[in-house]
């Protein structure tokens, strides 16, 4: 039996992580047999946000503006980045974050999967001397090759 993508480490919903894995699956069954789309899905996902750049880029906003704000505004308002860095001191110490589950309902999913896609797109193109070794390509390229399979 085919294993799944390894359950990401954010705490979502299974329900979720396999929609996850089934619109990754669509991705490279729609690009089989064709190089101009693998080359075409490869460069967008070159540019796809993962979800753990996002949190750390909109935690860092969050953090400044709250800080001025409550510089500038009122006293209290300091409590929103207050709540926003407890939430990923929960992230650290439980692997779990509430609002990560709505970040992956916004489309954004993590480094992970989006590199399984990569590496099986590689391989569809044959490109196998690009892939990286030090990521553990081997295991990645045989979990997105998994997907493919209906």
């Amino acid at each position: 039996m085919a294993t799944r993508i390894e359950r990401n480490p954010f705490g979502t919903p299974r329900a979720m992580d396999r929609r996850v894995e089934a619109a990754i699956g669509a991705q490279l069954r729609s690009c089989a047999g064709s190089r101009r789309r693998i080359a075409r899905r490869l460069r967008e996902l070159e540019e796809e946000r993962d979800l753990e750049s996002v949190l750390e880029s909109r935690a860092a906003l969050v953090e400044s503006l709250g800080f001025m704000a409550g510089a500038v505004v009122n006293r209290r308002l300091p409590s929103v980045p207050v709540s926003w860095t407890a939430s990923l001191v929960r992230l650290a110490a439980t692997s779990w974050l509430p609002m990560a589950a709505v970040l992956r309902r916004m489309g954004l999913r993590t480094s992970r999967e989006i590199e399984i896609e990569r590496v099986a797109l590689r391989l569809m193109l044959g490109d196998l001397e690009r892939l990286p070794t030090a990521l553990g390509s081997h295991r990645l390229a045989s979990s997105g090759i998994r997907v493919v399979r209906p």
